[in-house]
């Protein structure tokens, strides 16, 4: 399944590439349709030819040379990201920053998931754990960004957490603190039903208007001092500086499409402390697949349809139009 020049999906044959020194193919279990998906086919200059998909799982098939760490039958999830090992962000310790690392991850800058089979270098491959699903290790990738935005965030159990935008990785984020006991956590959203979902699966909600009118009363009378803002609308930001006390602590997770204004004033009056979040590091991305292993996350409440690779085109048009009410949308050639 390939971009095209009008930012739409075409269903082609095509033959695999062959193996690079360090590669696996791996047959495609489930690959998730993600927002990063969405905005890449949005763009003036959409990846004309890229197949998308980095959210997958699978089983390796093939083996490349150097790569007889895996074996034939292995049952992977994918962690898409290929550090230099040079630049500045490698050199530090913070991989997942590298300057080149997202553009070579499958469905980033390199052949992806919405396909049969995918070439994947070994360096990107975390074994499943028993046990789990193809479709709930598809989650591990999402699941792994909203663990390293709470972990930027640094709640702690007595804390109250404002979550703005109950897409998926806003109701990730919030069933993850609660796997966390941080139980303080009000989910904003102004649509109905990704509300209603999000309330659902346990967590307490409000619309804008609300969370604005309410504030400290959703939290029991003391504000809460924590906002991690997963809408990706450039209305997001904005709200949670709004929202947030003196001393508050806001991590952006969801990358809107265009500029976004804050309140510079009430950011410094506040001394508010804004961080942006980028991916995940391994450590995330292994935290994620154990809490799924453990059963901490309900998946299937989550992932709310699993289509056909055939549907992409009518899957991805749903959801970019915003006049559909599912959540997690995977794929499964």
């Amino acid at each position: 399944m390939t971009v095209t020049a009008g930012g739409g999906l075409e269903l082609i044959d095509a033959p695999e590439p062959p193996l690079a020194d360090g590669e696996v193919r791996v047959t495609v279990g489930c690959c998730g349709i993600c927002g990063s998906d969405l905005h890449m086919l949005a763009s003036p200059t959409p990846p004309v030819g890229l197949v998308l998909g980095h959210e997958f799982t699978g089983t390796v098939t093939e083996l490349g040379h150097g790569a007889e760490e895996f074996a034939a039958g292995d049952r992977v999830a994918i962690r898409p990201l290929a550090a230099c090992g040079e630049c500045y962000a490698c050199g530090v310790g913070q991989p997942h920053l590298c300057e080149r690392g997202l553009s070579r991850g499958p469905g980033l800058g390199r052949p992806g998931a919405y396909a049969q089979t995918v070439a994947v270098p070994t360096a990107m491959l975390h074994r499943l754990p028993p046990g789990v699903s193809d479709e709930h290790g598809a989650l591990a990738e999402p699941l792994a960004v909203a663990i390293h935005g709470i972990a930027l965030a640094e709640p702690d159990a007595r804390s109250g957490v404002w979550v703005i935008g109950a897409g998926p990785i806003g109701a990730l984020t919030a069933v993850s603190l609660r796997a966390r006991g941080i139980e303080r956590v009000v989910v904003v959203e102004p649509n109905d039903e990704r509300r209603a979902k999000a309330a659902a699966l346990g967590a307490a909600v409000a619309t804008p208007e609300q969370a604005e009118a309410e504030g400290a009363e959703l939290f029991g009378g003391e504000p809460a001092r924590i906002a991690i803002d997963c809408s990706g609308h450039p209305s997001g930001t904005p709200l949670a500086v709004r929202l947030l006390p003196a001393a508050g602590r806001l991590v952006v997770v969801g990358i809107p499409d265009g500029p976004v204004a804050v309140d510079v004033l009430a950011l410094a009056l506040g001394e508010l402390t804004i961080k942006g979040s980028l991916a995940y590091s391994t450590t995330d991305f292994t935290e994620a697949l154990e809490h799924i292993a453990a059963g901490r996350i309900p998946c299937d409440e989550i992932i709310t349809a699993v289509a056909g690779l055939e549907e992409a085109p009518r899957r991805v048009a749903e959801l970019r139009s915003g006049g559909t009410q599912q959540l997690k949308v995977l794929l499964r050639p």
